[in-house]
């Protein structure tokens, strides 16, 4: 049985651009509430989370195409 490797140029890209979605949207909630002063910690928070749903999708598409191909 042969192991396959991530492509971990593609996980990052996903996770970078998966980020940048989550930064809008944290922007975007923040306009909604209007709490100015949260603005910072909104935009970690939304960074944050799409980054790590990126990496994961992405993960999660490569193990099935991998595992499709045995």
């Amino acid at each position: 049985m042969a192991i396959k490797v991530m492509n971990f140029k593609m996980l990052i890209f996903s996770g970078i651009m998966t980020a940048l979605v989550g930064m809008v949207l944290g922007l975007v909630v923040n306009h909604i509430s209007q709490w100015e002063s949260r603005k910072s910690l909104a935009i970690i928070t939304g960074s944050t989370l799409g980054f790590v749903i990126g990496i994961g999708y992405e993960a999660v598409q490569q193990y099935k195409r991998n595992e499709t191909n045995f």
